[in-house]
């Protein structure tokens, strides 16, 4: 179900009880996929574990809690902020996720809330952001435990919309690492009926709705599979990638200074 509770490049936006029942059902099923995964390896984090995973998702609800009551920037996310102690991991798992739940419960979307997004301050932002979040670490939790090849897929609704709100990153300007070679070159990224144009210049990206007959590159897959390559996922997402080299090549460093 579409809402008009922010801003969304393509009109992915959802309601907010639909990010919630997705966020409810992502936590739920990482929790479940990491209870007895705590040391294995997570592929798509290199270096984590399932307790490391466990223990970032904690620190995320939690800082997003500070933020939410506070209406203001929390201290940078420390490594205290995913402090499990003594208490075991799902436990805290799932302690976190109820105190950030609470906050967004019913929230109207509309209401004012620091974020680190400039374009939207607001209780909304979080709602969507904690369900893409919660998400993409469900699908890491789960290949924890099974591989990338046995992890579920991102509900088609939220992984559209999470490739909407992904792109809006890349739309922030810089000065550092310029892209000389970016000259305004273009690629269609399309997925599930829903199509965006991302277009490259020397320290900014412009990406509109829609179609482009001057894009020179193509970027396409299911939805899932989709959402999880442009998060650098590992596994075979069924996505193409044709035309323009050095368009998608910018691209992709683009979506790795965005994600990192």
């Amino acid at each position: 179900m579409s809402s008009d509770s922010g801003p969304s490049i393509a009109g992915t936006r959802l309601a907010p009880q639909d990010y919630l029942a997705a966020t409810d059902a992502d936590l739920d099923a990482l929790a479940l996929a990491v209870a007895d995964h705590l040391d294995a390896p997570v592929p798509g984090c290199p270096g984590w574990t399932g307790r490391d995973l466990v223990s970032h998702v904690v620190g995320v609800y939690r800082h997003k809690v500070v933020a939410l009551d506070t209406a203001a920037a929390p201290p940078e996310r420390e490594a205290a902020w995913g402090e499990l102690g003594d208490t075991e991991p799902v436990t805290a798992l799932r302690a976190a996720y109820a105190d950030l739940r609470a906050r967004l419960a019913g929230a109207d979307p509309a209401t004012p809330s620091w974020s680190w997004w400039p374009g939207e301050q607001t209780v909304g932002f979080w709602q969507r952001r904690m369900a893409q979040e919660t998400a993409v670490h469900r699908w890491d939790g789960e290949s924890c435990a099974l591989g990338p090849e046995g992890a579920g897929e991102i509900d088609e609704a939220l992984a559209v919309d999470g490739i909407d709100e992904l792109l809006g990153w890349l739309t922030w300007p810089w000065d550092e690492v310029p892209q000389p070679e970016a000259a305004g070159r273009q690629v269609t990224v399309s997925t599930s009926g829903t199509s965006w144009t991302v277009t490259l210049h020397l320290t900014r990206v412009e990406v509109t709705s829609g179609t482009s007959d001057t894009a020179a590159a193509l970027l396409a897959g299911p939805a899932s599979g989709l959402l999880l390559h442009l998060w650098g996922r590992p596994g075979d997402h069924g996505v193409a990638a044709v035309g323009d080299p050095v368009a998608l090549r910018l691209l992709g460093e683009r979506l790795a200074m965005a994600t990192s």
